[in-house]
């Protein structure tokens, strides 16, 4: 919730400004005009997320030296266009919460119905309240950090998302497995999971072929006493009869979650390389490195405050 001073602050920093609110989509776009008097400049223009579709809404645009536009941050489809927008003249741009967008549905018109068209409008007169956000985007050593955070953070939720999945199999196909391999991704349990996944398959397979698999898998680690233990449990196992089916779909389980931990580990070398870049960032504890990193990436916002 901002507060009064600084709703005053960025309403008057886009006073005597043309005000554009944009409502984005994957394909098209609307856009909303409204003149510095206040005074909706036409209806809302639909235009393609295109080179020529941005080209078009920007001949349309209404005269002015300074243009603020709002844009409502949706998913990824806005920073194209924000992009773009930042590189022509006297153009500013700021983010409107989508949330605000779709509590002030029914200022304007006392109705509930909510289109792109609309939405625009909305937009452009939240900005023109002083209801946005300021927009500075990352660049250089920034960008490349914070796309690699990113897909580390996405690459790790791979990860875990895999392991629940083949934790939630064994809970329903096998619910004895994890009382005699307490981690079920260490190499003799992976071992048993390829070959022999479901009690029926471990029971079925030759007790000394079974051994001789465990010695290797496991570097002569685990061995005959941990068979002995896994066909006992097995014996009175309570999980659902297995099919071909239910092999097939631990396969695919093992499969993507071996290829998210390949993964994972890619970008932490070019993470460290972006970060080594900074000269401030070299010689600092943890904690000091985290403050600097904050303080550094607020200076764009610092040096654009009251402006």
């Amino acid at each position: 919730m901002h507060s009064t001073s600084t709703m005053d602050q960025r309403k008057a920093a886009v006073q005597g400004a043309v005000i554009g609110g944009v409502d984005v989509a994957q394909g098209w776009h609307y856009i909303q005009w409204l003149l510095p008097n206040g005074l909706s400049a036409g209806k809302p223009m639909r235009f393609d997320n295109t080179r020529s579709g941005f080209d078009a809404m920007w001949a349309r645009r209404p005269a002015g030296a300074r243009l603020v536009i709002g844009l409502e941050s949706t998913g990824p489809y806005w920073l194209p266009l924000a992009h773009w927008l930042r590189q022509q003249p006297g153009v500013t741009v700021v983010l409107v919460n989508p949330l605000h967008t779709h509590k002030l549905k029914e200022v304007d018109d006392h109705t509930p119905s909510k289109h792109d068209a609309k939405d625009a409008g909305i937009i452009a007169r939240a900005v023109a309240e002083g209801r946005y956000l300021p927009w500075t985007p990352r660049e250089g050593v920034w960008s490349e950090l914070t796309t690699l955070s990113v897909t580390r953070c996405q690459q790790k939720a791979d990860v875990v998302r895999w392991q629940n999945r083949i934790q939630g199999w064994l809970d329903v196909y096998a619910p004895e497995f994890r009382r005699v391999f307490k981690a079920w991704n260490g190499l003799a349990a992976l071992w048993v999971l390829d070959t022999v996944p479901l009690p029926a398959d471990v029971l079925a397979y030759p007790c000394e072929d079974l051994v001789a698999g465990l010695l290797e898998a496991s570097h002569h680690r685990v061995g005959r006493k941990r068979v002995t233990a896994l066909v006992t449990a097995y014996r009175d196992s309570i999980g659902v009869p297995g099919h071909p089916s239910a092999r097939a779909q631990l396969a695919a389980y093992l499969g993507h979650w071996r290829a998210a931990c390949a993964n994972a580990p890619s970008t932490r070398p070019q993470k460290q390389r972006s970060r080594n870049w900074w000269p401030q960032y070299q010689g600092r504890t943890p904690c000091g490195r985290f403050r600097a990193l904050v303080r550094w990436s607020l200076r764009p916002c610092w040096a654009n405050w009251g402006t």
